[in-house]
Protein backbone atom coordinates (compact mmCIF):
# COMPACT_ATOMS: atom_id res chain seq x y z
CA UNK A 1 0.00 0.00 0.00
CA UNK A 2 2.80 2.28 1.03
CA UNK A 3 4.69 1.70 -1.95
CA UNK A 4 1.55 2.24 -3.97
CA UNK A 5 1.22 5.79 -2.67
CA UNK A 6 4.27 6.35 -3.25
CA UNK A 7 4.33 6.22 -6.61
CA UNK A 8 0.93 7.86 -7.78
CA UNK A 9 2.66 10.56 -5.68
CA UNK A 10 5.76 10.57 -8.12
CA UNK A 11 3.85 10.08 -11.17
CA UNK A 12 1.25 13.44 -9.80
CA UNK A 13 4.33 14.99 -9.36
CA UNK A 14 6.00 14.15 -12.82
CA UNK A 15 2.16 15.41 -14.34
CA UNK A 16 2.49 18.24 -12.41
CA UNK A 17 6.07 19.38 -14.08
CA UNK A 18 5.08 17.98 -17.78
CA UNK A 19 1.95 20.66 -17.07
CA UNK A 20 4.54 23.61 -15.61
CA UNK A 21 6.81 23.14 -18.06
CA UNK A 22 3.79 23.20 -20.93
CA UNK A 23 2.43 26.04 -19.94
CA UNK A 24 5.76 28.25 -19.65
CA UNK A 25 6.35 27.21 -23.30
CA UNK A 26 2.40 27.54 -24.68
CA UNK A 27 3.40 31.10 -23.27
CA UNK A 28 6.96 31.75 -24.36
CA UNK A 29 6.33 30.10 -27.95
CA UNK A 30 3.36 29.74 -28.55
CA UNK A 31 0.83 26.64 -28.83
CA UNK A 32 1.48 25.15 -32.21
CA UNK A 33 4.91 25.57 -32.28
CA UNK A 34 5.76 23.84 -29.27
CA UNK A 35 6.64 20.32 -29.53
CA UNK A 36 5.73 17.47 -27.02
CA UNK A 37 9.56 16.66 -27.26
CA UNK A 38 10.25 19.93 -26.17
CA UNK A 39 8.16 19.76 -23.57
CA UNK A 40 8.99 16.65 -22.26
CA UNK A 41 13.40 18.61 -22.03
CA UNK A 42 11.91 20.86 -20.29
CA UNK A 43 10.36 19.08 -17.67
CA UNK A 44 13.20 16.61 -17.27
CA UNK A 45 10.70 13.59 -18.23
CA UNK A 46 11.07 10.96 -21.60
CA UNK A 47 8.55 12.39 -24.22
CA UNK A 48 6.81 9.15 -24.01
CA UNK A 49 5.86 9.68 -20.46
CA UNK A 50 3.90 12.96 -21.65
CA UNK A 51 2.28 10.67 -23.96
CA UNK A 52 1.34 8.17 -21.15
CA UNK A 53 0.10 10.87 -19.24
CA UNK A 54 -1.86 12.82 -21.56
CA UNK A 55 -1.96 11.17 -24.58
CA UNK A 56 -1.95 14.17 -27.16
CA UNK A 57 -1.21 17.77 -26.78
CA UNK A 58 -4.39 18.79 -26.65
CA UNK A 59 -5.18 16.64 -24.02
CA UNK A 60 -1.95 18.31 -22.02
CA UNK A 61 -3.59 21.68 -22.92
CA UNK A 62 -7.28 20.95 -21.59
CA UNK A 63 -5.64 19.90 -18.32
CA UNK A 64 -4.15 23.12 -17.58
CA UNK A 65 -7.49 24.49 -18.36
CA UNK A 66 -8.94 22.32 -15.43
CA UNK A 67 -5.90 23.52 -13.02
CA UNK A 68 -6.40 26.73 -14.35
CA UNK A 69 -10.05 26.74 -12.92
CA UNK A 70 -9.14 24.53 -10.06
CA UNK A 71 -6.93 27.45 -8.55
CA UNK A 72 -9.82 29.94 -9.57
CA UNK A 73 -12.61 27.93 -8.20
CA UNK A 74 -11.86 29.89 -4.77
CA UNK A 75 -12.01 32.94 -5.96
CA UNK A 76 -14.93 32.64 -7.59
CA UNK A 77 -16.81 31.46 -4.90
CA UNK A 78 -15.82 34.36 -2.71
CA UNK A 79 -16.86 36.33 -4.93
CA UNK A 80 -20.38 34.71 -5.31
CA UNK A 81 -20.39 35.07 -1.37
CA UNK A 82 -20.17 38.62 -1.63
CA UNK A 83 -22.89 39.51 -4.72
CA UNK A 84 -23.11 43.83 -5.04
CA UNK A 85 -26.67 44.39 -4.43
CA UNK A 86 -27.68 45.18 -8.32
CA UNK A 87 -27.65 42.72 -10.42
CA UNK A 88 -26.48 43.48 -13.50
CA UNK A 89 -23.60 45.04 -11.39
CA UNK A 90 -22.85 41.75 -10.03
CA UNK A 91 -22.89 39.99 -13.35
CA UNK A 92 -21.15 42.42 -15.31
CA UNK A 93 -18.13 42.34 -12.30
CA UNK A 94 -18.54 38.23 -12.01
CA UNK A 95 -17.83 38.58 -15.77
CA UNK A 96 -14.97 41.05 -15.30
CA UNK A 97 -13.72 37.53 -13.11
CA UNK A 98 -13.95 35.23 -15.37
CA UNK A 99 -12.45 36.96 -18.58
CA UNK A 100 -9.54 38.12 -16.15
CA UNK A 101 -9.03 34.34 -14.25
CA UNK A 102 -8.92 33.07 -18.23
CA UNK A 103 -6.02 35.25 -19.72
CA UNK A 104 -4.31 35.09 -16.13
CA UNK A 105 -2.17 31.70 -17.44
CA UNK A 106 -3.68 30.99 -21.36
CA UNK A 107 -3.14 32.97 -24.25
CA UNK A 108 -5.88 33.47 -27.03
CA UNK A 109 -4.47 30.74 -29.13
CA UNK A 110 -4.54 27.76 -26.07
CA UNK A 111 -8.20 29.48 -25.79
CA UNK A 112 -8.85 28.95 -29.74
CA UNK A 113 -8.04 25.24 -29.15
CA UNK A 114 -9.70 24.20 -25.60
CA UNK A 115 -12.61 26.57 -27.63
CA UNK A 116 -12.50 24.92 -31.21
CA UNK A 117 -11.77 20.63 -29.31
CA UNK A 118 -15.73 20.36 -29.35
CA UNK A 119 -16.01 20.72 -33.01
CA UNK A 120 -12.59 19.07 -33.71
CA UNK A 121 -13.30 16.03 -31.83
CA UNK A 122 -16.61 16.05 -30.34
CA UNK A 123 -16.27 12.57 -28.89
CA UNK A 124 -12.84 13.24 -27.76
CA UNK A 125 -11.27 13.81 -24.31
CA UNK A 126 -10.65 17.32 -25.03
CA UNK A 127 -14.55 18.32 -26.45
CA UNK A 128 -15.29 16.50 -22.70
CA UNK A 129 -13.30 18.63 -20.62
CA UNK A 130 -14.52 21.52 -22.23
CA UNK A 131 -18.01 20.76 -21.82
CA UNK A 132 -17.46 20.39 -18.16
CA UNK A 133 -15.73 23.72 -18.14
CA UNK A 134 -17.98 25.68 -19.51
CA UNK A 135 -21.05 23.14 -17.09
CA UNK A 136 -19.57 24.93 -14.26
CA UNK A 137 -19.75 28.25 -15.40
CA UNK A 138 -23.41 27.70 -15.69
CA UNK A 139 -23.31 26.54 -12.44
CA UNK A 140 -21.77 29.28 -10.89
CA UNK A 141 -24.14 31.61 -12.99
CA UNK A 142 -26.84 29.74 -11.40
CA UNK A 143 -26.29 30.32 -7.98
CA UNK A 144 -25.83 33.94 -8.77
CA UNK A 145 -29.43 34.09 -10.24
CA UNK A 146 -30.70 32.21 -7.47
CA UNK A 147 -28.97 34.45 -5.11
CA UNK A 148 -30.43 37.50 -6.31
CA UNK A 149 -34.16 36.14 -6.77
CA UNK A 150 -33.84 35.10 -3.04
CA UNK A 151 -33.35 38.80 -2.12
CA UNK A 152 -35.84 39.90 -4.55
CA UNK A 153 -34.34 41.77 -7.09
CA UNK A 154 -34.66 39.42 -9.66
CA UNK A 155 -37.92 37.82 -11.22
CA UNK A 156 -38.22 34.65 -9.32
CA UNK A 157 -40.90 33.10 -11.92
CA UNK A 158 -37.66 33.27 -14.12
CA UNK A 159 -35.92 29.46 -14.52
CA UNK A 160 -32.20 29.99 -13.01
CA UNK A 161 -30.84 27.32 -15.35
CA UNK A 162 -32.18 28.75 -18.69
CA UNK A 163 -31.41 31.78 -17.78
CA UNK A 164 -27.63 30.75 -17.45
CA UNK A 165 -27.62 29.06 -20.04
CA UNK A 166 -28.70 32.15 -22.37
CA UNK A 167 -26.08 34.74 -20.43
CA UNK A 168 -23.09 31.67 -21.09
CA UNK A 169 -24.49 30.92 -24.35
CA UNK A 170 -23.63 34.72 -25.61
CA UNK A 171 -21.22 35.54 -23.32
CA UNK A 172 -18.88 32.11 -24.37
CA UNK A 173 -19.67 33.71 -28.04
CA UNK A 174 -18.36 37.07 -27.41
CA UNK A 175 -15.54 35.30 -25.32
CA UNK A 176 -14.73 32.79 -28.53
CA UNK A 177 -14.62 36.17 -31.28
CA UNK A 178 -12.18 37.80 -28.94
CA UNK A 179 -9.68 34.92 -28.78
CA UNK A 180 -10.10 34.33 -32.67
CA UNK A 181 -8.58 37.66 -33.21
CA UNK A 182 -4.87 39.10 -32.62
CA UNK A 183 -6.83 42.66 -32.13
CA UNK A 184 -9.43 43.76 -29.66
CA UNK A 185 -8.90 43.94 -25.65
CA UNK A 186 -10.34 42.71 -22.94
CA UNK A 187 -12.02 45.52 -22.33
CA UNK A 188 -13.77 45.56 -25.16
CA UNK A 189 -14.41 42.12 -24.97
CA UNK A 190 -16.29 42.95 -21.71
CA UNK A 191 -18.15 45.95 -22.89
CA UNK A 192 -20.30 43.88 -25.39
CA UNK A 193 -20.84 41.00 -23.18
CA UNK A 194 -22.34 44.54 -20.55
CA UNK A 195 -24.48 45.28 -23.31
CA UNK A 196 -26.10 41.97 -23.61
CA UNK A 197 -26.40 41.19 -19.76
CA UNK A 198 -28.33 44.76 -19.56
CA UNK A 199 -30.66 43.93 -22.05
CA UNK A 200 -31.70 40.10 -21.01
CA UNK A 201 -31.59 41.21 -17.42
CA UNK A 202 -33.48 44.90 -17.45
CA UNK A 203 -36.91 43.50 -17.64
CA UNK A 204 -36.42 40.79 -14.97
CA UNK A 205 -35.37 43.62 -12.02
CA UNK A 206 -37.18 44.16 -9.32
CA UNK A 207 -36.82 46.90 -7.38
CA UNK A 208 -36.13 45.64 -3.49
CA UNK A 209 -39.34 46.46 -0.89
CA UNK A 210 -38.83 49.34 1.39
CA UNK A 211 -37.76 49.12 4.91
CA UNK A 212 -41.02 49.91 7.04
CA UNK A 213 -40.95 53.56 8.52
CA UNK A 214 -39.76 53.56 11.95
CA UNK A 215 -42.35 54.70 14.79
CA UNK A 216 -41.28 57.61 16.94
CA UNK A 217 -43.50 58.71 19.18
CA UNK A 218 -44.48 62.63 19.52
CA UNK A 219 -43.73 64.55 22.88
Amino acid sequence: MAGGSLREKHKRLRAEQVLDAAEHLFSQKGYEATRIETIAEKASVAPATVYNYFATKPNLLMELAVRHVRAALPERRSFIRNLPEDPIAGMLAFERLLAEQAMRHLSRESWRVIMSAQYLEPDGQASRTGLRLNTLIKRHYIRLIRTYQQRGRLDPQVDALVLSELIVGITTFIFGNFVSSSTGTVEEMLSKGAEHIEFILSSLLRVPAAEPASFSPMG
